[in-house]
């Protein structure tokens, strides 16, 4: 408790298994949590509070439809949709550890290592547009669900996130995110046909890049064609940053 503190302890014992199973505790595991789930949030957070700084971003501006918004920021607000949903289910069902394990898997693997990573170079630009608020806004609505949605568990991380990017000068916003009302999913949000769409690239990328470090003592010809199979990889990616 003193070395990780209460949430990555809370959120270890309830994701680790069903509370109602024994559990060997480990401090290992509440390490792992730490840095796979809370260090990983944590680093959205700055990551979004680095550049919203340096441009000003102003939440108050009006939201961007979202029929305008690129390809890659509706598939990723769809995930957060289902997420609600399923959080939600898991949760009316007292299944605590599903539920933490869906909000891991998609702060981690969807929201930082494939949403954040595909635009960061949106945020790096220096011209302003509809663009840029387009993922400024997809992006701080992501971050203020998911501390809306962990606060049950892990109240103090959820908190800090919220009242800094909703509350940072006293708005008129509930005073505390334990204040709020629980996410409730919007069905016509979700778009199954685009899930799965980024899901097949994310696949690829995966077993690509796996291909590659299962290689290293190949011959220069494997090299050259893991770089063949790499730049197609890449070339695919622009494509759906091009399409967004």
């Amino acid at each position: 408790m003193k070395t990780y503190g209460a949430d990555a302890t809370r959120w270890y014992l309830i994701s680790n298994s069903p509370v109602w199973r024994p559990t060997l505790f480990d401090d290992e595991g509440i390490g792992e949590v730490q840095r796979k789930f809370f260090s990983t949030l944590v680093n959205t957070y700055s990551f979004f509070a680095l550049y919203a700084n340096v441009d000003s971003f102003d939440p108050s501006l009006p939201a961007v439809a979202h029929d305008r918004r690129p390809e890659i920021d509706r598939w990723v607000l769809s995930e957060l949709h289902s997420l609600i949903r399923d959080v939600t289910a898991a949760l009316d069902a007292y299944d605590a550890t599903r539920a933490t394990r869906l909000l891991t898997d998609f702060a981690v693997e969807r929201l930082s290592n494939w949403y954040v990573r595909r635009n960061r170079r949106r945020f790096w630009k220096s011209e302003p547009g509809a663009d840029k608020i387009s993922a400024y806004q997809t992006l701080s609505e992501c971050l203020v669900t998911l501390a809306r949605l962990m606060a049950p568990i892990a109240p103090y991380l959820a908190e800090e996130i919220y009242r800094n990017l909703v509350r940072p000068d006293g708005t008129t916003a509930e005073e505390s995110v334990h204040l709020t009302a629980f996410p409730v999913a919007v069905e016509s949000m979700i778009d199954p046909a685009l899930e799965q769409k980024m899901e097949r690239a994310m696949s690829l990328a995966v077993q690509t890049f796996d291909k590659l470090r299962g290689h290293h003592e190949s011959s220069r010809e494997e090299h050259a064609d893991h770089r063949t199979v790499l730049q197609r990889l890449e070339t695919l990616l622009n494509r759906i940053d091009e399409r967004g």
